[in-house]
């Protein structure tokens, strides 16, 4: 019996549009009206990722995984995780990004930080429909009083991106969390911050097993939950990796993949013997 839901926000809860669907919120309301815990799993920024719990009329006191597990904290505000980059690395991320010319968004109470506003920040804002401080030198801002950010961002073209993620892990090894999201970005955070660990520690403070957890994403940086959770279901038209990670592969999300996994594997009692499209 599934008891615990982490639902990723971009691709997974919501499609290009970055709406809700009828169909998707409906299933959402079903299941909270079961008692069932649900909650969002994000790499959003936790103030970017509020309107979408409000939307759903997520209770004032449920946590939100941010920042890809960097943080968890209820919607209230109460902050109950956080695991920021080490100081350290953080500075040689913005050196090598600086150095190269790439676009990179830094992440520091609960506030966007860049360098300079360009198409990348614009896009992002647009897409997390947040504002942008601009600082100037990222390397300054986060040495002035050592500060530990939840997360680095490094926004490109698709194409670029490809061909910046390998250099990136390389760099980074196992020092970081080196994953891709969407097409266009490159997301930085502490080798112990993933969606994976942040559910396991939500399901071991609600005192729920492995085995009744469900997870829904889409992308790179879901993996880790999607394996984490007793049931992973990946979006059709999300990444292979994600798919690969998953027991279930539902429709996409402009299909109402939510609606689907949460109608096959909750609102109607199936398992996993059920057959995925």
């Amino acid at each position: 019996m599934i008891k615990l839901i982490a639902v990723d926000v971009d691709d997974t809860l919501v499609g290009d549009d970055l709406t809700i669907s009828q169909k998707n919120k409906d299933a959402v309301r079903q299941v909270l009206e079961r008692g069932v815990f649900l909650t969002l799993a994000t790499g959003r920024m936790h103030v970017s990722a509020l309107p979408y719990a409000l939307e759903l009329e997520l209770p004032a006191d449920r946590p939100l995984i941010s920042y890809n597990g960097a943080m968890l904290r209820r919607i209230d505000g109460e902050l109950l995780h956080h695991q920021g980059l080490d100081v350290p690395i953080a500075l040689e991320a913005a050196a090598l990004c600086r150095a190269r010319g790439w676009t990179l968004n830094a992440y520091f109470a609960d506030t966007l930080y860049v360098e300079r506003m360009d198409p990348n920040v614009e896009y992002y804002v647009h897409m997390a429909r947040v504002p942008a401080v601009v600082v100037g030198d990222l390397s300054a801002f986060i040495s002035d009083g050592e500060k530990t950010v939840s997360k680095l961002l490094i926004v490109g073209t698709a194409e670029e991106t490809v061909d910046r993620i390998g250099l990136v892990q390389e760099v980074f090894g196992e020092r970081a969390q080196v994953v891709q999201s969407k097409p266009r970005y490159i997301e930085l955070t502490h080798p112990q911050a993933n969606k994976g660990l942040a559910l396991q520690r939500l399901a071991k403070l609600l005192g729920v097993a492995r085995e009744e957890v469900l997870a829904i994403g889409d992308s790179g940086n879901d993996v880790p939950m999607l394996k984490y959770a007793g049931i992973g279901a990946a979006m059709g038209g999300g990444r292979a990796n994600a798919k690969e990670a998953a027991d279930y592969v539902a429709p996409p999300s402009g299909e109402d993949g939510v609606a689907d996994v949460l109608h096959r594997f909750v609102l109607s009692g199936q398992s996993l013997q059920c057959e995925g499209p």
